[in-house]
Parts: structure tokens; sequence; C-alpha cells
């Protein structure tokens, strides 16, 4: 069993000075390194525990590439290894297993990362500020708060249909169905299901208003952004999608055009196609579902709007117009709102790079 190696200051000898990329195999405590020198070249393999690793990276004497995947704890080493100097590159699993020729061993991991590096057509994840990582993680957090209310939600709605008590959908209409059915005196609840009732109805006012919480920080944090009245002039656009674009696409530019962002986003339809047969099926469904999903409810709510307003949000422009051609030609309405996200990403790119409010005139 090789033993894990304590970093210490490395000479320009060379097994350091001809490193040209570092490859790490990630994990909690021991992190399992290959150095590849330009010729792609196995320099050394190497075991570092966290600290050990770290002290390596600073006392490296050339700057260098270091290929991770983007994993739980990348995004941190990202930052770090910008800190020092050196050029992070964190990829995303899926892009890396097609590498991994020989047997499963940590060694032979970080080897197949190495090689994914190389490949130009790797689409990196970018590293994230501080005020993204913020974001994003109030973003996890409301999605989780939102999940903990459907199943609490869901299991008082049990409770209260087997005493006979069919509760309304909707969150408002919930809230305000349960707390008539709690303060009624003859509705024939038990003593002992009302203060479990009453029990349950705390925990959910308590998730709430930690979700209300949530949102007004992250509003607090979207207004700080120069980028942020731009993207919401856009229809169908709000506070929290405009979170999540700054969180989980921060920089649009590295896009080459906004079509390319509605493909990272999985909004674009899958291809199967082969010789002259071109099969398209549904979205993609790739990158970020949070992201996605905002972005179909916004387009929902501007084809409503489209419907209930002469102009509404959407304007009397270019926009309204190719709104209204869609929905002539597509039959089934679910299809016509996710050609509109797909629509609203592209204006989205186009008015972030430019750094422009939303012409409807020109949209």
């Amino acid at each position: 069993m090789t033993k894990i190696q304590r970093a210490t200051k490395p000479s320009p000898t060379l097994e350091t000075s001809s490193i040209e990329r570092v490859c790490v195999d990630l994990a909690k405590s021991i992190f399992h390194v290959v150095g590849l020198d330009h010729d792609r070249k196995t320099v050394f393999r190497k075991k570092f525990t966290r600290a050990a690793f770290l002290d390596w990276l600073m006392n490296l004497p050339e700057k260098v590439i270091v290929a991770m995947e983007a994993c739980a704890g990348s995004q941190w080493w990202g930052q770090k290894c910008q800190e020092l100097g050196h050029t992070p590159l964190l990829i995303p699993p899926h892009r890396v297993k097609p590498y991994a020729l020989n047997q499963k061993n940590d060694y032979n991991d970080a080897e197949a990362i190495g090689e994914a590096s190389r490949n130009p057509k790797t689409f990196c994840v970018p590293v994230k500020t501080s005020d993204q990582q913020d974001l994003a993680t109030l973003l996890a957090a409301r999605q989780g708060l939102l999940g903990e209310r459907i199943a609490l939600t869901n299991r008082i709605r049990a409770f209260l249909l087997e005493r006979g008590l069919p509760a309304p959908k909707g969150v408002a209409s919930f809230r305000n169905a349960l707390a008539a059915i709690l303060s009624e005196e003859n509705i024939g609840l038990t003593l002992t299901l009302k203060t479990c009732l009453l029990s349950l109805q705390t925990h959910w006012q308590d998730i709430e208003r930690r979700i209300l919480e949530i949102e007004r920080q992250m509003n607090s944090l979207t207004r700080q952004n120069a980028s942020a009245p731009h993207l919401n002039s856009v229809p169908g656009i709000g506070p929290l999608t405009v979170a999540a674009l700054l969180a989980l696409i921060g920089d649009p530019r590295r896009f080459e055009n906004g079509r390319a962002m509605a493909a990272y986003l999985g909004l674009v339809v899958r291809q199967n196609t082969s010789g002259d047969k071109i099969r398209l099926g549904h979205i993609t469904k790739r990158g970020d579902v949070t992201l996605r999903t905002l972005l179909i409810h916004g387009a929902r709510a501007a084809l409503r709007s489209l419907e209930l307003s002469p102009k509404g949000i959407i304007g009397d422009g270019r926009f309204r117009k190719w709104c209204e051609a869609l929905l002539a030609r597509k039959s089934h309405r679910n299809v016509a709102v996710v050609a509109i996200a797909n629509k609203l990403v592209r204006i989205l790119w186009a008015v972030w790079t430019k750094e422009v409010p939303y012409n409807p005139a020109h949209a």
C-alpha cells in the first residue's frame, strides 16, 4: 500500500519542472494525483492528504493546469488554484467517463480526467465567485424547503381526508383552509388530532417563513449586480429567475450565442439522426433543472399575459408576433411554452451581453 506523501517544498527537478498538467481525483480526505507532461506522459503518481496537497500546489515552481471533476468541493479547489496562479479545469463527470479505459482505481480515474481535459470540445464548469456561491446555496436551500413544504402539505391533507375534510389545492388556499378547520369548534376533530395538526401547522408556517426569508436574501444579493435590471426587464423573468441566472450562468460571454446558452440549459430538441433519416425527440433537459423549470414557468406566465392583454408584459413588437405565429402552428400548448422559454433564453443572452434593457420593438 502506497504511503501518503507529505508535501515539502519541491525542487525544480524533472518531476516538477516538466509537469504541464496536474490531474486530481478529489475525495474528502485523500487525493490521488497524476502529473502529465506536454507529451501526455505520466511524470508521477502521488497520494496526498488535503492539507499536503494544498501545500504542494503552493510550492510548485511552475504554474500548471489543474484538472479535476466538477463535484462537491471542486469549486473551493478551483478558487484556491486561481489564487495560486494555476489554471483550474472543472470537468463534468459524464465527460470523464468515456476516457476511463482501464480498471477502476483512483489513479486511472485521475488519468481519465487528464485525457478529458485535453479534448478541446470538453465544456468545463466555470469557477464561481463567492457571490455566485451564496446565490447557489440559497437556491438549493429554497428548493429543499419547497420539497419539505410539499411533503408536509400532503401529510396534513391525508390526515384531514381520513376525517372527511378535503383540503383545496394551492398554497394560499391550503393555508386558509387549514386555519379555518383548526379554528372551528364543532367540526368533529378529536383533541389528539387537533393537537397534532396544530403542531404540524406551526411547522408548516415556519417553513413558509424560512422560504420568504431566503427569497428576501436572494433579492438583496441580486440587486447588487449591475446586470439584474436588464435581466428583470425581459418578459416572464422575475427575481428568482434572475438570481438563478446569476448563480448558475455567471458570465454569458462564455457562450458563442443565445442558441448555445439555450442548448446548455437543455431547451433544445434531442437528435437521433443517422444518414438521411432525421429524428427529433423531446428536449435534452441538460443543465440545471431548477433554472430550466423557472424559465419554463416564466414562459408560461408570458404566454398567459399574451392571451389576457393586448400588450401585457410581452409588448406589441416582434416577439409578440413571433409568439402568435408559434401558437398558430403548434398544436400542443406545452410545446409552445418550451419554445417560448428557448426564445427567452436567447433574449436574455442578448440583453446580458450587450448590457441593455429589453426593448419590445426590437426583440
